[in-house]
């Protein structure tokens, strides 16, 4: 595209569009006056046939630009109907003004003009990469909680609510947190005025929780657990590796990460996060980020120290600690094995049946006495460890 200047910013890159703006790739003040100053030389020079000064000057000029050497240039359209967009951009800049802990640097803005400037992320978004996380419960969560904690410190605390959480929304920085963008219709408590016009949509409808569907007449009763509920969303997202989830049918066939992982016992953890997420009653949902935090935080330790779940019947899922893939089932076409337990001089003491368990992925059996590993999973699990 042919460069544009917004104040000192040139714009030469389109790398994305919505309905409410455009964005940019835009060089900073700082480098466009550096590549004028290259041309100015490069003129000099041939008229004065210094080839090596000339060789510098147009490299200087045409090379790559660095990341720190751009922004991303956002340009709030008009637009019939809805809300204006002069509304959008106060209210993107009065929640990034503040330099909130990672949310994106705010780097310029004109609201007269209705543009503004925030820190480029070069990996993009999740919704660029769907299948960064595919099939991966224990990475998947722990770049899930960076986001749920950015939420929860960096606006829940303060009762601001994103209410636009989604793949296209959610930048991958190159540390691999995940950075909350596009803050046009976030909810402030204190703005006092409305981002959407009565009967409008205050979300992405692929998103959005039912019990919000969508008036902007709704407004004044957004909650943090409109954001849980997206978050939701997202996490099933990320390990699915697929961009849309219909509403609450995490547990359906089609949808159901069980039966699409169907050898990783990691992805009943991910359920059991998204369960109390994705429900059809605000009252059921977790109220904020910072509960969801600890949902987390819990999934994380389960996975890591293969911990038990149980599945939708209530079976016990037991993590295997051979190949830490699979995961073990009672063995029912087998019969309880007899043990002969000794005392310390191997002498015959009582006769003991176990319960065989077998691993559905690398085949690893296991074996329980009577009451375990139900016992010890209800009193702090660890692997194998008979009381």
């Amino acid at each position: 595209m042919e460069t544009k200047r917004y104040g000192r910013w040139e714009a030469f890159e389109q790398i994305g569009s919505g309905g409410q703006s455009e964005v940019y790739l835009a060089r900073r003040p700082e480098r466009s006056e550096a590549r004028e100053e290259s041309r100015t030389r490069l003129r000099e020079y041939l008229d004065r046939d210094k080839m090596a000064e000339f060789a510098q000057a147009v490299w200087e000029y045409a090379r790559p630009d660095r990341t720190d050497e751009v922004g991303a240039l956002k340009v709030f359209k008009l637009r019939s109907g809805g809300a204006p967009a002069e509304g959008r951009l106060k209210t993107e800049i009065a929640v990034l003004a503040e330099n909130r802990p990672n949310l994106p640097k705010l780097l310029d803005a004109n609201e007269s003009d209705r543009w503004i400037v925030t820190e480029y992320f070069p990996g993009k978004t999740l919704f660029d990469h769907p299948l960064r996380f595919k099939g991966q419960a224990l990475s998947a969560l722990r770049a899930f909680r960076t986001l749920v904690e950015t939420v929860a410190q960096s606006l829940h605390n303060d009762n601001i609510v994103h209410r636009d959480i989604k793949p296209a929304n959610v930048f991958i920085r190159q540390d691999g947190r995940l950075i909350p963008g596009d803050f046009g219709i976030v909810y402030l408590p204190d703005l006092g005025t409305r981002q959407t016009v009565l009967g409008e949509r205050v979300g992405p409808w692929e998103y959005m929780p039912p019990w919000a569907d969508g008036l902007g007449d709704e407004l004044e009763k957004v909650e943090p657990n409109f954001d849980v509920y997206m978050l939701g969303k997202l996490l099933w997202c990320m390990v699915a590796g697929r961009l849309r989830l219909r509403r609450e049918d995490f547990l359906e066939p089609q949808y159901d990460l069980t039966k699409a992982f169907p050898h990783a016992s990691d992805m009943y953890v991910i359920n059991s996060v998204l369960e109390k997420c994705l429900v059809t009653r605000p009252e059921a949902c977790l109220p904020s980020a910072a509960e969801l935090l600890q949902v987390v935080d819990t999934a994380i330790v389960q996975i890591e120290q293969h911990r038990p779940v149980k599945d939708r019947d209530g079976n016990l899922i037991l993590p295997c600690i051979v190949c830490g893939t699979g995961f073990y089932r009672e063995y029912t076409k087998n019969q309880a094995a007899r043990v002969q337990m000794l005392d310390e001089y191997s002498r015959p003491v009582s006769e003991i049946r176990l319960r065989p368990f077998v691993c559905n992925v690398c085949t690893h059996e296991a074996f329980f006495a009577p009451g375990y590993p139900e016992d010890a999973a209800g009193r702090g699990w660890e692997p194998w460890k008979v009381d």
